[in-house]
Order: structure tokens, then C-alpha cells, then sequence
């Protein structure tokens, strides 16, 4: 009799503390600058009410005032065997505005979190004329290339005449 209050007692308790596994994902765009301040955030949970659709989630992170985003940290938790996708859809570091997707699938529900991160508009501007690098030119393989074609035509017509 006592031994299967026992059982029942390690059935119940193995039931309660089976443990859950979560699977949690970091993202980050952009440049993380020595001057980044945080500005914004937010979090929130959705529940999925089919784990096997995929699940779409649209955040639009937003700056302050006479600031510029430099860069974005999104963190993103489903359950275990689930998947999370993450898009930027707009905006990129220098703007006021970026708008970011979270997909998740095979999960009961998706969690998030962000922080942006700004740097004033005028010390960026600074800092993005100091990193803007010019394009190169590949002026030697177009040479090489043209020359290539004259040769070729001018050899095939000196043995079409022969």
C-alpha cells in the first residue's frame, strides 16, 4: 500500500518538474559605436494558435529626437524544436526608424525583446564621412578583357581570309 503512494508520489512529481527548454536567440544590426546611448525598447509575448503555421511579428523601432539609430539588439525565445527567423524589412544604421520582423514556427509561442541604441545625428554624420570608403575600380581587368576580344576577332578573321 505505501509503495504505491510512492509511485504515485514520483509520477506526480515527475509530471510537475519535467523540465522545459527554451531555445533563445540574439540578433544585432548595425555599428555598436563608443558613444551609443540607449534609447528605446520594448518586449512582448504572443501565443501561437497553430505551432506548425508560421508566426509573423512586425516591431518598428524608432529613435529620440535629433538622434539616429546605431544599432539594434534583439533577443527572441521560443520553445524547444522551435525556429526564429529575423529580418530587418526597413531602415539601416544612420536612420530614425527601423523596422525589424520576427518569424517563428514548430513553437507555442514566441517572446521578444529590444533595445536600440542612438548616436547624435551631428556626431554621426562625422563618423560616417570619416568610415565612407571609395569605391574601387577594376580599370586593369576591363583593359585586359577588351584586349582579349580585339585579339580574338582580329586571329579569327586572319584565318577566315586564309
Amino acid at each position: 500500500m505505501v509503495q504505491n503512494w510512492i509511485f504515485l508520489l514520483l509520477a506526480i512529481s515527475a509530471v510537475f518538474c519535467y523540465p522545459n527548454y527554451f531555445e533563445k536567440k540574439k540578433f544585432k544590426v548595425g555599428i555598436e559605436y563608443d558613444k551609443s546611448l540607449p534609447m528605446k525598447g520594448g518586449s512582448d509575448r504572443y501565443r501561437h494558435r497553430n505551432n506548425y503555421d508560421p508566426f509573423f511579428v512586425t516591431i518598428t523601432a524608432k529613435s529620440k529626437n535629433n538622434f539616429v539609430i546605431a544599432y539594434l539588439e534583439v533577443t527572441a525565445t521560443v520553445d524547444s524544436g522551435g525556429t526564429i527567423d529575423f529580418r530587418l524589412v526597413r531602415g539601416q544604421t544612420g536612420s530614425t526608424s527601423m523596422v525589424f520582423q520576427l518569424v517563428s514556427n514548430h513553437s507555442d509561442f514566441l517572446s521578444y525583446s529590444y533595445m536600440t541604441y542612438g548616436i547624435r545625428e551631428e556626431e554621426y554624420r562625422k563618423i560616417a564621412n570619416v568610415i565612407t570608403l571609395p569605391v574601387p575600380t577594376n580599370k586593369d581587368i576591363s583593359f585586359h578583357n577588351t584586349s582579349f576580344k580585339i585579339i580574338t576577332l582580329l586571329s579569327l578573321l586572319l584565318i577566315s581570309m586564309l
